[in-house]
């Protein structure tokens, strides 16, 4: 995983740069086969190293499709509603193949069928790229206008704001992604059947796309920060259910709530980097924020998970949510200014 994220993020990073700049219908065309490729390799190749180099190539070149698809979004007159529908999608299909996949491909021939599985599912989805466009509506600022000199341009980029908005997005992914890392682990150590906690982590899933597409319901209705600090309130109050639970029904609803505002509160986070991205080139950076978020919240979780007891996990997560609101408040402050 940290291999993966490692090629993912130093794409993303890149992409600062080139993802206004490049035909982005050739860069699919590249990445594509290229992700597919890394994938393969990865249920053949025999050595650790080799495993860990095919994994950072497929990262990256996954990455670069999904930065592509996170800038197209954030051209869009309601960034809210289309990445509502987006996460919705990325946790649909995640669904489906979480329910089909282990009793099918998994089963009968192990890694190699889960990796065979993904190919198919890339291969019959493919086809859809083929409507993406060459460039996007925002462009570089040197490509509208011309400017005499670089400093004219942040009067119109709230620097702080997008960079505020940005950690806010990294730091409410860090801390949900440590939950969902030990959520299986959670039921696990209370003693629930493994069974009944993969089909609970499935409908899981599906509360992660109902919130998003409630997201993509309420659009820009509400605006991003608003509904931003709603959801981290029903992750705050997911997180005692999880933390006091006593039963399965308990447990699975903290696991629900939790999951249907993560899936909500998402949108609205890289909605909002995207508003305040007037020229275009820092909405993809909320790509790393989710990537370096993936890798930081369920390593640190686990350095503080003691035992059996969930409390330090759950508490630096409740801690994570607090900061992010606050990073979220200061985006607004300095946007209204």
């Amino acid at each position: 995983s940290t291999a993966f994220f490692f090629g993912y993020n130093i794409v993303t990073i890149s992409a600062f740069y080139w993802i206004r700049k490049w035909n982005w219908r050739r860069v699919t065309i590249i990445c594509l086969p290229i992700a597919a490729a890394g994938l393969l390799a990865g249920s053949l190749v025999q050595g650790y190293a080799a495993l860990l180099a095919v994994t950072a190539v497929a990262g990256g070149a996954f990455a670069a499709l999904y930065g592509l698809g996170t800038t197209i979004l954030s051209d869009t007159s309601n960034p809210a509603r289309w990445f509502g529908l987006k996460i919705a999608a990325e946790a649909g299909v995640g669904a489906i193949l979480f329910l089909v996949l282990p009793g099918t491909l998994i089963a009968s021939h192990g890694f190699s069928g889960l990796v065979v599985g993904m190919l198919l599912t890339m291969l019959l989805l493919s086809p859809l790229l083929w409507l993406l466009p060459a460039r996007g509506v925002k462009s570089h600022a040197q490509e509208q206008q011309e400017y005499s000199a670089l400093d004219e341009l942040p009067e119109s980029v709230n620097h702080w704001a997008i960079w505020s908005a940005l950690f806010a997005a990294l730091v409410f992914f860090s801390g949900s992604s440590a939950v969902w890392a030990f959520m299986e682990r959670l039921g696990n150590n209370a003693g629930y059947d493994s069974q009944t906690i993969a089909t609970l982590l499935a409908v899981t899933l599906g509360c992660a796309t109902m919130g998003s597409l409630g997201s993509a319901m309420l659009g820009k209705y509400f605006g991003n920060a608003r509904p931003f600090l709603v959801c981290l309130l029903v992750i705050l109050c997911s997180l005692l259910l999880l933390g006091s639970a006593t039963d399965f029904t308990t447990y699975a609803m903290g696991c629900c709530l939790f999951t249907a505002a993560f899936g909500a509160g998402l949108p609205f986070a890289v909605s909002e980097i995207a508003e305040l991205d007037v020229d275009g080139r820092y909405a993809v950076l909320s790509v790393p924020a989710i990537g370096l978020g993936a890798m930081i919240g369920p390593g640190t979780a686990g350095v503080a998970y003691a035992g059996d007891s969930p409390v330090l996990v759950l508490s630096m997560v409740a801690a994570t949510m607090f900061v992010a609101a606050a990073l979220m408040g200061n985006a607004q402050k300095r946007k209204q200014r």
